[in-house]
């Protein structure tokens, strides 16, 4: 473990908060066949709200300052593309609506174009994303999105399971890493909360590139404090990528999940409920 860029802290444990810290289930049984009858304009006008209220806060101009400074760290002038994991179902849920609205922000902010997936979207969370300017991949990538070469990708997975980041690492495995910023849940977290012969398994590849990543950490100063909990930013500064020998990436097997560690929702079980119905 690197001893300069990525400290890892111990503190004391404190009594138990309210706040839920856990990554997103991406399905239930229950929301299965359920679609959601909400007025398309009221939900736009409930996430335009959301929006504008992240706009104005503190938490929104600490996310641009630790955003600029990974971009001059990496020596870029802003980010292209935006990828986002895992909304849920932001006409109903209050903290999705607002994750979804800090990605409005930042879409505007960097004038970006923005690409967004979750399988349990309703069919009108998938019209309400088209109108505001998101194009919606239709296919389940399971996370495993290829970076486009020499365009800068901000990858937004707000309490995302650490499989879906897993993937996108081992999908772009190499280098090229360089040319993109995961915000996301907290990688020396991650590490902290699991011992290391289960992250082996589970998130390898994260295990892995961990001593290479600069992690810039994110002040919760959001007024609801369990929605953008233990979430930062992680970069892939050329001079720790360089430093990696070719045997380093070279190892690259793709990850397999056993059901207990599978977290989201694969594209065989989106197989198995469409032949069920």
């Amino acid at each position: 473990m690197p001893v300069d860029d990525f400290r890892f802290v111990k503190t004391k444990k404190r009594g138990k908060r309210n706040t839920d810290t856990s990554p997103k289930v991406l399905v239930t049984a229950s929301s299965e066949g359920h679609e959601c009858s909400i007025n398309k304009e009221i939900g736009i006008r409930r996430i335009l709200l959301a929006k504008e209220e992240v706009a104005t806060s503190e938490f929104y101009s600490t996310v641009l300052i630790k955003l600029n400074q990974g971009l001059n760290q990496l020596d870029f002038l802003g980010v292209k593309k935006v990828v986002c994991y895992g909304l849920g179902h932001f006409v109903e849920c209050v903290g999705a609506r607002y994750q979804f609205g800090l990605l409005l922000c930042l879409k505007d902010h960097f004038s970006a174009s923005v690409s967004v997936f979750d399988p349990v979207f309703y069919s009108t969370e998938i019209e309400i994303l088209r109108e505001l300017g998101c194009e919606v991949i239709t296919v389940n990538e399971e996370g495993k999105h290829k970076l486009s070469p020499e365009i800068v990708t901000l990858v937004y997975l707000p309490h995302c399971p650490k499989q879906l980041t897993n993937n996108f690492l081992w999908t772009n495995w190499g280098p090229e890493l360089k040319n993109c910023i995961i915000f996301s849940n907290s990688f020396s977290k991650i590490f902290e909360s699991q011992p290391k012969r289960i992250l082996n398994t589970s998130a390898g590849y994260i295990l892995n590139i961990i001593p290479h990543t600069k992690e810039l950490s994110i002040n919760n100063s959001f007024r609801y404090r369990d929605i953008f909990n233990d979430i930062a930013l992680h970069i892939f500064p050329q001079e720790k990528l360089s430093s990696v020998s070719q045997v380093f990436w070279n190892v690259h097997e793709e990850p397999k999940y056993t059901a207990d560690e599978t977290e989201f929702i694969t594209k065989k079980l989106i197989s198995s409920l469409k032949v069920e119905n």
